[in-house]
């Protein structure tokens, strides 16, 4: 006969055998792209061969007046990346799960002086970063408490989370999250791995998208400072015509990056195009080859051997309560 505990550590162990086989899968798959860097010699932009893995390294090209500002630190960035993390409990033990992210924008060029420049679509890349990131800690009965950036940041960027939602929940059934910002700076040297498409038939510029404007006018009709900004002739109000100039302004801020005259300066010079494409790999780094490899290798040993231990030891303790049970 099993006691309520005794349930309790075989569903822990259930669990620990299947991260640990987790972890032990992750080693490995991490083992063979620090291979792959390791195989790949970093290729100038203007020599890159396309259709193929390409490994590069340049400077994030970025202007002035388009900086972002990230929603946690205030910092100025070329572009932002928030992680957003989920509180999980089991027993005395507490750990964090990556469930969501989004980036401030699609992506970046990057530039090595070799004549041509790339550009990086960002979405579904690895991220591999050294520094700290800035977190912010908040319960889903008390999404009231973060800051303004914040909240518009998730807002804007709602249609890209898949298991994240700005819905507040009692007290009771509160969940912890942590949200985690990485800013990558203006002229920020990065190390970009990925498949590498040629920039030939690069899109032309495009309008906002309506989206866009849809987020803009609600932005202003909420926020007393933008509606204040378009309120042309200061009568306290904003008419149709302030507001729909007031959108199409912000509207096109969401939508560039960068402006008509920079990407009129870059898309001509743009040879390669990064972006995720499975089965290979994409990552992003603002460390060096070396050094990437260094850190890749280490957590791929650990990921390979606490797994196997985790997975085995507790595979052992199934086998063993199970057979004390005559359940086997």
């Amino acid at each position: 006969m099993t006691t309520n505990n005794d349930g309790d550590f075989i569903m822990g162990a259930a669990i620990g055998a299947v991260m640990g086989f987790v972890w032990f899968f992750k080693g490995f798959m991490e083992l063979k792209t620090k291979r792959t860097i390791q195989n790949i010699p970093t290729s100038k932009i203007e020599t890159g061969a396309v259709g193929t893995n390409v490994e590069i390294k340049g400077n994030i090209a970025a202007e002035k007046e388009k900086m972002e500002t990230a929603p946690i630190s205030g910092q100025q960035c070329a572009l932002y990346h928030i992680e957003i993390q989920k509180e999980h409990r089991r027993k005395n033990n507490t750990y964090w799960r990556t469930i969501d992210q989004f980036f401030s924008h699609e992506g970046f060029y990057v530039d090595d002086q070799s004549g041509a420049n790339a550009l990086v679509l960002v979405d579904g890349a690895q991220i591999n970063r050294d520094g700290k990131t800035q977190d912010f800690y908040v319960n889903s009965n008390n999404f009231n408490e973060m800051p303004d950036s914040l909240r518009k940041a998730i807002i804007s960027n709602q249609n890209k989370l898949k298991k994240f939602k700005l819905k507040k929940t009692s007290w009771f059934f509160a969940s912890k999250y942590r949200l985690l910002e990485w800013c990558f700076r203006p002229n920020e040297e990065v190390y970009v791995l990925g498949y590498a498409e040629s920039g030939l038939r690069l899109q032309k510029i495009k309008k906002p998208k309506m989206k866009y404007f849809l987020q803009a006018k609600k932005a202003i009709q909420k926020d007393k400072k933008l509606a204040a900004r378009f309120d042309s002739n200061r009568d306290g109000q904003l008419d149709f015509n302030e507001l729909e100039r007031g959108a199409g302004i912000l509207a096109q801020r969401l939508a560039d990056k960068y402006s008509k005259e920079k990407l009129e300066e870059l898309t001509p010079k743009t040879k390669l195009i990064f972006k995720k494409l499975k089965p290979h790999p994409f990552i992003i780094s603002n460390r060096s080859e070396g050094e990437l490899v260094k850190h890749m290798n280490t957590w791929s040993v650990v990921k390979i051997w606490g797994g196997a231990v985790l997975t085995v030891a507790c595979a052992s303790y199934l086998y063993i309560a199970l057979s004390n049970w005559n359940l086997l």
